[in-house]
Formats: structure tokens, sequence, C-alpha cells
């Protein structure tokens, strides 16, 4: 009987053994992410390549690691191109169960060669065309974007901190002065490192040895835009219209859902956070003072081409472009190099300069470039001068008046009979009809035939040819060439040729005049046009901000990966 009783509770425990789960499969997964390297090819056909190594270690006691899910900034890919391997053993499984953050990702099985506890091994993946990744540069008109986020892992699955590296090859004939990087992720160098690849391309790199595993970092970089097919660079939302949507998407969500009071009032508060934002960045472009906005009597006539500019609150880059070619044409300047912009002052300075040609001319530091800080108080004494003249005459009627004018000089230069009178007179209002927001298309459609005869101050823009003996060495001072005296006949350019130049010559040059436009005039609208202070009850004014998710295109990019936080 004994027998028979012990024999019945050891099948019993049996029994219970076996309907009792699997250890491996009770177990979560657990691991430290040592190294994670993310290799981004920005093409010209507004596509990326990337590559990602991620070197994972099991912990001892954990599930193995038999899946990785891959975020991925969009769903412009091909499943089937997808690739992976584990120590170079491939995997024959990646699907799309992919149980990550954001709407877009993979999940990569890695079958036989799973990372079992106690080992480690790292998983490469490629993924060798993901299209729509270039945006409009929302900072610079002349220039495209992208943003990257590399993707991260759920707090819950990785402990520790990781080896982290990002990179990005620029596109194919970038050169190295012209492209320029976003702001680096708290915690990392400030800048990356610069370099050429084995292609040729400019490549940046950012690297840090302690960077945290289950966070979203974003990179970025802009480049000018002729590098990318045109019709690849994609319009990003504004960010007004962002926050509008962010608005509604989280409005839609409450209906679907049970949304107490306080989730309503959090929305309501990030939504008006993203809408203050907005505000703000667009009034620091408002640089004009409040005493040029009240309205006089009558017109203020005699204003010139970039005194106008600023009662119509042109971009200061283009009003500072103004005054380059304005400089260019009275032989005051010679442009050395045009990426990056160097200009050199000629002397003797020509007689009858204005105060703010003087101060651009003083703005030049010794190796050619533009000092900001010196730009900027030359601007602002501009601003204040034209406020003095607009005193008591309407701004509604002058701003009329002016932009009438600019209407008038392209007339003048469309009736001429000749290619050499049309070229003269477009050459005597060019500063005027720089003033027109459409200047670049109505110089392509007027030159579309017939010859053009070059301007005597032709020689001083260095885009468009000197002779050698002007042309000088990094660094090294050229000298100034000497204008014409009287008419000389200087050599033609086909119509079409000539618009195409005079129109890459203004856009680069308002492009590379200032770093940040945004931030140029930011600092020239504390000046002139500064926020009003408001009592509190603390005595203190406040600024307000805001804030949104990495992705919402408030910055220069719209192409970084939502994705993370999964196996």
């Amino acid at each position: 009987m004994k027998k028979i009783l012990r024999l019945a509770w050891l099948l019993t425990l049996l029994s219970v053994f076996a309907l009792l789960p699997s250890s491996s499969y009770a177990q979560d997964y657990s691991f430290t992410l040592d190294g994670e390297v993310a290799e981004v090819w920005i093409n010209g056909d507004g596509s990326i390549r990337l590559e990602y190594w991620f070197s994972f270690t099991c912990d001892s006691g954990a599930r193995p690691i038999d899946v990785v899910d891959v975020g991925l900034p969009n769903g412009n890919y091909r499943l089937s191109d997808i690739s992976a391997d584990v120590d170079g053993r491939p995997v024959s499984r990646i699907d799309s169960d992919y149980q990550g953050e954001g709407s877009y990702g993979v999940a990569v099985w890695l079958g036989t060669s799973m990372i079992l506890p106690g080992d480690s091994g790292t998983v490469h993946v490629v993924i060798p065309r993901i299209s729509g990744m270039v945006y409009e540069d929302s900072e610079d008109a002349n220039y495209a974007s992208t943003e990257f986020s590399p993707t991260w892992f759920g707090s819950r699955y990785v402990h520790g901190t990781t080896v982290m590296t990002v990179k990005f090859h620029l596109p194919p004939g970038v050169q190295p002065d012209e492209p320029r990087w976003h702001r680096s992720p708290s915690g990392w160098p400030d800048a990356p490192q610069p370099s050429l690849d084995g292609e040729r391309r400019v490549l940046y790199t950012w690297y840090n040895a302690a960077a945290a595993p289950d966070r979203q970092y974003t990179f970025g970089a802009s480049f000018p835009r002729q590098y990318v097919d045109a019709s690849a660079i994609q319009r990003g939302p504004s960010a007004l219209e962002a926050a509008f949507a962010f608005m509604a998407t989280a409005v839609t969500g409450c209906a679907s859902v049970v949304c107490n009071p306080v989730t309503i009032f959090i929305i309501l508060f990030i939504g008006l956070g993203m809408l203050g934002s907005v505000s703000q960045r667009q009034r620091k472009m408002q640089y004009l003072p409040p005493q040029m906005k009240i309205e006089g009597v009558g017109i203020k006539r005699g204003l010139m081409a970039v005194e106008a500019a600023i009662l119509l609150e042109t971009p200061l880059n283009k009003v500072l472009t103004m005054i380059l070619f304005g400089l260019l044409k009275k032989g005051a300047v010679t442009v050395l190099s045009e990426d990056p912009l160097r200009v050199q002052a000629n002397e003797p300075r020509p007689e009858g300069l204005r105060p703010y040609e003087v101060g651009f001319l003083d703005a030049i530091g010794k190796d050619g470039r533009l000092v900001e800080d010196k730009l900027r108080q030359m601007v602002i004494e501009l601003i204040k001068t034209v406020n003095g003249k607009m005193k008591g005459f309407s701004r509604r009627e002058s701003v009329a008046y002016y932009k009438d004018i600019v209407r008038r000089a392209w007339q003048q230069v469309t009736a001429g009979e000749t290619p050499e009178v049309r070229s003269e007179r477009f050459d005597q209002g060019l500063e005027w009809m720089m003033l027109d927001e459409n200047f670049e298309q109505q110089t392509q459609g007027l030159f579309q035939r017939g010859p053009v005869y070059m301007p005597p101050w032709w020689i001083y823009y260095r885009p468009w040819g000197r002779p050698a003996t002007v042309a000088a060495g990094p660094g090294v001072a050229a000298p100034a060439p000497s204008m014409p005296a009287g008419r000389v006949q200087l050599p033609t350019l086909p119509g079409s040729e000539f618009a195409a130049r005079i129109v890459r010559g203004v856009e680069g040059t308002a492009g590379k005049i200032v770093r940040n436009v945004t931030g140029f005039t930011g600092a020239v609208t504390e000046v002139t046009n500064p926020l009003p202070k408001t009592s509190t009850s603390s005595g203190r004014y406040r600024r307000g901000g805001g804030g949104g998710c990495a992705c919402a295109c408030a910055c220069a990019g719209c192409a970084c990966a939502c994705a993370g936080g999964g196996r």
C-alpha cells in the first residue's frame, strides 16, 4: 500500500511539473547593449541606405535573445530587400511582426543563431533603401536636411550604458565646407567629427561611450539642396501645422477612449505650448521697431533700395546680399571664394559710401570671412536710421510706393529694345529687382533669348571668373582688379546661362552670408523690437516655451525614426 501511495504521489508531482510553463518562456529578455553603430548613407535621390550593428550580451538566467525589433523612420522600404546576420551567419526570417514603439519597423528572428544566456553576439542589419528621407531645411531655403534617430530598446529589457556611434555619409558632391550639423543631443559632444569616407563623401561621426540604450537620440545634417533631386525634397509640415495636427490627433484619440479632465488638460497644455513656440519663432523675424509701424501721412520718398528692403521687412540675409552686390558694383570688395564666402575690401575705398556699406566693409575679418557680431550691429544701426526717416510718414503708402518701383524696374528692363540696353538696365536696377519675392523666376524668364553683356563690375565676383592674376590661395589676399575706365565692351553670355549664374549667385550668397538666419534675426529683434515687459506677481517677465516629439519637424528635418522600445 505504501509503494502504491508513493507511486501515486510521484505521478501527481510529475503531472504538476508537466503543466508548469517551460522556464525558457517564463523568463523575460534581459541584456546589455554593449555597442550600437548606426550608419546612414544619404543619396542624391532623397533615399538613404541604413546599416546597424547591435552588440548584445544576454544575461545569465534570462530568455535567449531570439528576435530583435528594429524601428524604421517610415514605410518606404521593401521588406524583401532587408538582410541580417549574427556574427556573420545570415538569418533566414525577417518579417513585419515589429513590437517596438512607432508605426514602422521589422522583427529580425535570429533562429539557430540566437544569443544564449551568458553569451554575446553582434546582430548586423542592412536596409538598402528607404526613400522619402530628405526635407526642406526650415532654417535656410537653399538647403535640404535629414534627421534620424537610431533604434533604442525598452528599459524593461536593457540595462547599463552603450558605446554608441552614429555616422552620416552626406550626398555625393557635397564639399566639406558646405554642410551643417544640427544641435547634438544632450550628453553628446557639441559637434560631430567631420571627415571624408572612402567614396570622398563628407562624413559626420557622433560618438558617445556612455549612451543610454533605452533613450531616443536625434541627429541631423543640412546640405545645399542642389545635391539632391529637386523632386525628392519634401516639404515638412510647418510648426503651426504640426501643433494643430498634434491637438487634432489627441482629441480624436480621446473620442475613442475615455479621457479624464486631467488628460484633456495635458493635451491642451502641450498643444498651446507648441503654438506659443511657433508664435515666438515668427516674432523673432519681425525686426521692425514699433515706431515704424505707426501710421503717419504721405509717402516717404528717397529711400535707397537697401533702406526700402528694411521698410518691407525683407529677410536680413537677403538685405546683406543686396549690400554686398551694391559694394561689388562700386568696386569696393572682391569675392575671394564662394564657399566658404570670403571677401576682400579693396583699397582705396570708393568715395560716397553709405554708413551701412562702411559697416559691412568693417565687418570683414582678416581671413576674409564676415564677422556676424559686427554685421548685426551694422543692421541694427540701419534699422534705426530707416525708422528715423519714416517718422511722420505712412508706412502703408510708402510700402506700396516702393513695391511699385520694383515693378517699374522690371518693366524698364523688359522694354529694352536691344540686348545691350536690357543688360545695362538690369545692371542699374539690380538691387531694386532683388527686392522682388520672385526675383529668381523673373530673371530666368527675362533672359531666355539673346546674349547678355557683362557689366564692368563682373570681374569682382569670383564665381563668374576673373583674370588669373586675381586668384589667390587659401588665406592669401588677392590684389583687387582695376575697374575698367569708361564703357568697356566685356564678354557676353547666352541669356539662359547668365540668368542661371545670377540666380545661383544671389541664392548662394544669401544662404552663406550668415550661418543661421533665424538666430541672427532674433538677436537683431531683441534690440530693435524687444518683447514688451509685463508685470507678474514675482515682478519678472518670463518667456514662454513649448515642446513636442523630435519628429515634429519643428527644426530642420522631418525624417527621424520615432521607433524603439522593442525587444
